[in-house]
């Protein structure tokens, strides 16, 4: 009989939905175009803050959040694969060694996206913040950047909806239901992993705010 364990902190789930419904947000205001790419712009603005944080709390945060705690190396995620393909998949609160490096890469991958669109400029309405800072050399590769970037996004959004819907029909691990409700199923009962405290949530997202506020609004009128 499965068991449940609190696993994501609150502070983790808001980030994860939020950072969801911004990067849906950020992809159609960026292809419909028009008046709402200010709002484009914002949108990013907004994931970079997120980012920010998570990188924060990914050190700092409660136990199940901190990439130490789920960053492994290969042989750690080749065991994992293994023991998926005998039918064996462990069951522990926080993310499995390939999940981990899934995590990394959509972090490292949004982020990417969204310091570039800091640099972007159509030539037609819209430019960056930090575009008028480096050469014109620089924005265009930006640009283009952020361009063929954003497709791969897409596909890691894509293979994130598929490994969701392959732990729920095939491994019969409610993930979604997880990330609402902060509880994960385990086989045998465990220690509840450690919280941090939400006033240092709020803390560090008020500093990711304040960076991502100076850099895109004061820094480019010096």
């Amino acid at each position: 009989m499965a068991l449940r364990v609190a696993a994501w902190d609150a502070p983790l789930r808001l980030f994860h939905w939020a950072l969801a419904a911004l990067v849906v947000f950020s992809f159609i205001s960026g292809k419909v175009g028009g008046a709402l790419l200010e709002w484009h712009m914002r949108s990013g603005y907004a994931i970079l803050a997120l980012l920010l944080f998570r990188l924060a709390w990914g050190i700092a945060g409660s136990h199940t959040a901190r990439f130490a705690s789920f960053v492994r190396g290969p042989r750690a995620v080749m065991g994992y694969l293994r023991a998926s393909r005998a039918g064996r998949r462990p069951r522990a609160p926080g993310h499995n060694p390939l999940g981990g490096w899934s995590v990394l890469a959509m972090l490292a991958v949004l982020l990417l996206q969204a310091t570039s669109g800091l640099f972007v400029d159509d030539e037609i309405a819209t430019q960056g913040p930090l575009a008028g800072k480096v050469p014109n050399a620089v924005v265009a590769r930006m640009s283009a950047f952020h361009s063929y970037n954003e497709w791969l996004v897409v596909g890691l959004v894509a293979l994130h909806l598929a490994a969701i819907a392959y732990y729920h029909w095939v491994a019969r691990v409610d993930l979604v239901g997880a990330m609402l409700h902060g509880n994960l199923e385990v086989e045998e009962p465990i220690a509840a992993p450690a919280q941090a405290p939400a006033w240092l949530a709020a803390v560090l997202a008020a500093i990711a705010a304040a960076a991502v506020y100076v850099l895109v609004v004061i820094y480019p009128r010096g």
